[in-house]
């Protein structure tokens, strides 16, 4: 049982220690990224797909 407890604490502490990498990494290189497009639900678009690029007009070969 003691194996089992170990792997899953080493399991932990190596992800816990990644996330804490990728914060550091973010404040370092992207400081003025406040997150605030990440889950924005007051911004819901109304055309299908999340950017509207799904707008259910058919596009011959010679449009694009």
């Amino acid at each position: 049982m003691f194996v089992v407890y170990a792997i899953m604490f080493v399991i932990v502490a190596f992800i816990s220690w990644r996330w804490v990498k990728a914060i550091d990494y973010m404040k370092e290189n992207h400081p003025d990224y406040k997150g605030e497009d990440f889950l924005n639900w007051d911004d819901v678009p109304t055309s299908a797909g999340r950017d509207g690029w799904d707008d259910n007009t058919v596009h011959a070969e010679g449009d694009f």
